[in-house]
């Protein structure tokens, strides 16, 4: 009967704790509060990205060249449903194009083709001219024009999450402005918020058709959607279904060549080492451009048209069964051996000419040349002679090369970061090793083996046991209890590098959403998400508080029973799944400044201490009930018992404890709060706000630990090992759960192990932040990604190049 009384109980406490800690809540939102959560979106979007695109280059500067600009036309026909052609424009009349896509119906977009064509670029300049027009038209924007938001796709696991709630989760994350989880999904769910999904192309190619299909789900109705993708890739996953209903596929055209040409005369009118030589090579290729329009224009004279002009007409393997393209190919070597007689390119041959040419078509290739106008490179090779000696097969690479050298040797000071070769490498290889292109600092800790994590968690709860054990009773039971703690330590820490609270609830809320379609007898509609109850905290509770219950509960029934294993299983699961609970689990927060005002503090507190309280009032009245439902009317106690003063005592003796877990979790959930509107969202943001989480948490416990000793030391006689029990017990609250459950310890842990073996340097956030201002790196709202994939894959390939070098 004692056992079933105590199952009782903790089934009671756990579904109270759940309520405590959120269970259940989702935002639902009015019309006039999702008014106001969109227009301060929209107001944080535009400021980021603008503030990113000027350091991209992509708006007017004096200072700057001109712009590159490319051109958009539809997509073949097999490509998508027929329903909708392709846009038509140039990112020259970006109003243009966003006046026909808001004509859409429905307002779906593809925007596709081969690597470094200006994709990501487009989808960004789509996001400012969208937030303008919505600007410009405030009386329409609050009812119609959705906001546009840009998530990068290449962290997406479908397994783990559908499409809609992964969106909702970054939403919150980077712009909290909208508030919470719930209140982000209502926005998705309703078409209030346009997303633009980049980095499709940059899923693991085993997952991405899985990937197309979620997307298919969630925008299977009206929903808006931008989806930015290689071509390659995106035949590749229509391959395994259908197209993307009612969306407009656009792809990307090659740049015109004198565009080019203009764009790369005006970055070297900038001057710097070997002006005259870039100057001579690009004379070299608008002389070859025009001998290529005069064939052309001759051959349709003729009456055997080229295709072109095009660069292709010259390059190896291209178009060379046609007889008139070899004979373009020939007149051009002839013309092109004539033209070098003089000059500094006098050693570029047609080939290597031929190959430039196509390969500065890319909006990518001809950026990264202009990196190598103003340096001369360290080597006794500048760039100007290491491109005119390369294979003109390889001629993309080897100006991917030289602009890596450039970066290295010339932007990210030497002197400053000697090791800033290395740093970058091993960050590009850990990315590709992972298949991601996001590099987020609270990923970091993935860099190393769940081991780590383990064997540190279970460290700390050994000493933790070992310590107060031995105070309390004697070496040898310390001795035990350091080694079961410490066993269920490392148990515990492993599953929870490996299996994390956050897949605790995605399985969760897959699990609950499964069982209440099979009870309603009816299939899922398309996008509708996980059912309600949503988890949150309490999967972080259940996550922590099982697998070391467990482990330790087990360990305990090997040698006192298994009654006693259970109880101590259910005593040490709700020790540390609890706090775990109260702290919260997942990705980083944007807290809000220090008791900065309208920030809800006071409200959080006393929301949070009111349900404490009245859990903690009905947890002690079930208490009180089981305890009479257990005696004998004939028992001693059995008039007392049903006293009401009895009664009240008993509420209050639980209803006190819940009054201080309400407020130490509205004190917690005031810094998990959303940060001001005028905080960009920033890597470094997001590192202080977590940071700032932790340290509040390990602020409160201290307090309440002092409070508590005091009290007990002047109360009681107690000796000073029963003081030490409680100093153990707070050192494992303040260290022991944060490194469980938060970024921000595990981040610092990964980042001294990488620190002290050479890969990262000190300063690791300072260093990353210096990258992106030399424009090595770009920010995606919270992240940081290499200027480009084939940027990250190169430098990868240099890392694991040195690995190998003996």
């Amino acid at each position: 009967m004692e056992l079933l009384l105590v199952l009782v109980l903790a089934v009671g406490g756990l579904l109270l704790l759940g309520r405590l800690l959120g269970w259940g809540r989702d935002g639902h939102l009015t019309d006039q509060r999702r008014a106001e959560l969109l227009e301060r979106l929209q107001a944080s979007v535009r400021r980021d990205w603008a503030a990113e695109a000027d350091k991209r280059g992509l708006t007017p500067d004096p200072r700057r060249p001109r712009l590159l600009h490319t051109q958009w036309a539809p997509a073949p026909p097999r490509l998508s449903d027929g329903r909708t052609r392709g846009l038509t424009g140039s990112t020259a009349d970006m109003a243009g194009l966003v006046e026909s896509f808001t004509a859409l119906a429905p307002q779906r977009l593809v925007v596709i083709g081969p690597a470094g064509s200006g994709k990501s670029t487009l989808l960004l300049l789509f996001l400012l001219e969208l937030c303008r027009v919505r600007e410009q038209n405030p009386s329409a924007a609050g009812a119609v024009d959705p906001v546009p938001v840009l998530f990068s796709l290449s962290s997406y696991d479908p397994r783990r999450y559908e499409l809609l709630d992964w969106l909702a989760g970054r939403l919150a994350a980077e712009y909290p402005e909208v508030g919470s989880a719930g209140s982000a999904r209502d926005l998705l769910r309703t078409g209030h918020v346009l997303p633009c999904l980049d980095g499709l192309d940059e899923i693991p190619r085993q997952r991405l058709v899985r990937v197309l299909g979620r997307i298919r789900r969630a925008f299977s109705g009206d929903l808006p959607v931008i989806l930015a993708c290689r071509t390659e890739a995106y035949e590749r996953a229509l391959s395994g279904g259908p197209v993307l209903y009612g969306a407009s596929v656009t792809e990307a055209r090659e740049l015109a060549f004198p565009h080019v040409m203009a764009y790369l005369r005006d970055s070297l009118g900038r001057g710097g080492p070997g002006r005259e030589q870039w100057a001579d090579l690009f004379d070299r290729l608008e002389h070859g451009w025009g001998v290529l329009e005069d064939e052309v224009r001759a051959a349709r004279e003729r009456g055997a048209p080229l295709n072109g002009p095009s660069w292709s007409l010259l390059t190896p393997g291209a178009t060379a069964e046609q007889v008139a393209a070899v004979q373009v190919g020939r007149r051009w070597a002839v013309q092109v051996e004539a033209a070098a007689l003089t000059g500094s390119a006098r050693e570029a041959s047609p080939q290597l000419l031929a190959a430039l040419g196509e390969a500065l078509a890319s909006p990518l290739t001809a950026t990264l040349f202009t990196d190598l106008y103003s340096h001369a490179d360290t080597d006794e090779e500048t760039p100007f002679v290491r491109l005119l000696r390369s294979d003109p097969a390889e001629v993309r690479t080897t100006i991917l090369d030289n602009a890596v050298r450039v970066l290295f040797d010339h932007r990210l000071a030497p002197d400053v970061w000697p090791e800033a070769r290395r740093h970058l490498s091993f960050l590009a290889h850990h990315l590709e090793t992972r298949d991601r292109t996001d590099l987020a600092w609270w990923e970091l800790s993935g860099a190393l083996h769940h081991a780590v994590y383990g064997l540190l968690l279970g460290l700390l709860a050994a000493v933790a046991g070992g310590v107060a054990t031995t105070s309390a009773v004697d070496a040898g039971t310390g001795a035990l209890a350091a080694l079961q703690l410490g066993v269920a330590g490392l148990v515990g820490g492993m599953l929870l590098s490996w299996w994390g609270p956050d897949r605790v609830a995605a399985w969760l809320d897959r699990s609950l959403h499964a069982l209440a379609a099979s009870a309603r007898s009816a299939p899922d509609e398309p996008g509708s998400g996980p059912a309600e109850p949503r988890f949150g905290r309490t999967s972080t509770a259940l996550a922590v508080g099982v697998p070391m219950g467990g482990a330790i509960g087990f360990l305990a029934a090997l040698t006192e029973g298994p009654a006693v294993g259970f109880l101590v299983a259910i005593l040490f699961g709700l020790i540390v799944g609890v706090p775990a609970g109260l702290l919260g689990a997942g990705g980083p927060v944007r807290g809000p400044r220090w008791f900065r005002r309208g920030t809800g503090f006071l409200r959080r507190i006393g929301g949070g201490m009111a349900i404490g309280l009245g859990a903690g009032a009905v947890l002690g009245l079930m208490y009180w009930a089981s305890i009479r439902a257990t005696r004998s009317p004939v028992s001693p106690n059995w008039e007392r018992l049903n006293q009401p003063f009895h009664v009240l005592a008993t509420m209050l003796a639980f209803a006190l404890p819940g009054l201080v877990l309400g407020a130490l979790s509205g004190f917690l959930k005031w810094l998990q709060a959303p940060a001001p509107a005028d905080d960009a969202t920033s890597p470094r943001i997001l590192l202080r706000g977590d940071r700032r989480l932790v340290a509040g948490w390990a602020l409160v416990i201290a307090g309440l630990f002092g409070l508590g000793t005091a009290w007990v030391m002047a109360t009681f006689p107690y000796a000073p090992g029963q003081v030490v029990e409680g100093t153990v017990l707070f050192v494992v609250l303040t260290l022991w759960v944060p490194i469980a459950v938060r970024t921000w310890p595990r981040y610092l842990v990964a980042r001294a192990w990488l620190w002290l073996r050479g890969d990262l340097p000190r300063d690791l956030m300072g260093f990353l932040e210096h990258a992106h201002r030399v424009s090595a790196l770009r920010q995606v709202g919270g992240v940081y990604q290499f200027r480009h994939k084939d940027v990250q894959e190169h430098l990868s390939r240099v890392y694991a190049d040195a690995r190998t070098r003996p």
